[in-house]
């Protein structure tokens, strides 16, 4: 198993960010900033590894010109370019507050030459891979299942792979033997049922790794992190008073459990440093980026708490 990072976005987009005083429905307002770079949530993960100096490959399916434009933030690429398009989604960013729009993925033309290439690509990694990180929607045409199908075969070759994923694609993911996952709290709840506090995310996640997943961190915006492992639970909190986007914060929590899993740290401490990074994250302008001054200061005033038995429903 190699130290190679390889991150795998199956929807890429551009991400469009505005920066505006306030935003108010129905009235004109002014953009302070714009900001438009390629991304969806895997290369995100895969821009914030390399700004970490970490070894990372971004893949997934998009366009030739897309690849193109992600080699610019120096990261190396393995897309299979077979799609005709890329969305975008729109961030408005109005103080501490991020409001989103999602475009609809676009569909390869050829759907199943598309996967059979992806998959491909990712066989020819493995071999120099620590760990595989697969990361957002899926396009229309290509089926729920191929995270599932990636991590399966991440797993077959002995690479810890972690799935952020949603609805269909999450529930087939969570069924591969020793996955990792990182829903969030609407994701959890979709796929568990109702997650109203820190224990229900507890139970729900617990339940995820008595069936089978490896780890499960829940990420939980200004509640930190809850933690399932086969050894206990933990519950990390989140970094106080952090205010400005917030879009890319997942992604970073992403990267560094990705991190993580590649090189062996202990889960307690992985979980610690997912909440500096998404709060390092949240700091930056737009998604993919980190404040690196932050995220040091950060890391050292986070601290997980393990649950007793009788904390853990």
């Amino acid at each position: 198993m190699g130290r190679l990072i390889l991150t795998i976005t199956p929807s890429p987009a551009y991400d469009v960010t505005y920066e505006t005083s306030a935003l108010n429905p129905g009235e004109v307002h002014r953009v302070s900033a714009v900001h438009r770079r390629p991304g969806g949530k895997g290369v995100n993960v895969a821009t914030v590894l390399a700004r970490l100096g970490e070894p990372v490959v971004a893949a997934g399916i998009a366009t030739s010109e897309f690849a193109a434009d992600v080699e610019r933030l120096g990261v190396p690429t393995a897309f299979t370019t077979a799609s005709t398009g890329v969305r975008s989604t729109v961030v408005v960013v109005d103080g501490g507050r991020a409001t989103s729009f999602w475009e609809p993925a676009v569909a390869p033309p050829d759907p199943t030459t598309a996967v059979a290439d992806l998959r491909d690509r990712v066989l020819g990694l493995l071999p120099d891979v620590g760990c595989v990180a697969i990361s957002g929607s899926v396009p229309a045409g290509v089926g729920h299942a191929l995270p599932a199908e990636l991590a399966r075969l991440a797993h077959d070759h002995g690479v810890p792979c972690l799935v952020d994923a949603s609805g269909e694609a999450l529930a087939a993911a969570a069924a591969v033997p020793g996955v990792v996952l990182c829903p969030n709290a609407d994701e959890l709840a979709e796929l568990c049922g109702h997650v109203a506090d820190h224990r229900d995310a507890v139970a729900a996640a617990r339940s995820l790794v008595d069936r089978g997943a490896g780890m499960v961190f829940a990420t939980r915006g200004a509640d930190g992190i809850a933690l399932a492992t086969p050894d206990g639970c933990w519950l990390v909190p989140a970094v106080p008073d952090v205010t400005g986007n917030t879009t890319g914060a997942g992604d970073a929590a992403a990267a560094a459990i990705a991190r993580g899993l590649c090189v062996g740290t202990p889960a307690v401490r992985i979980a610690e440093d997912a909440v500096a990074l998404a709060a390092a994250a949240v700091a930056a302008p737009v998604a993919g980026e980190i404040d690196p001054t932050r995220y040091g200061a950060y890391r050292a005033g986070v601290v997980a708490r393990a649950l007793s038995s009788e904390e853990t429903p």
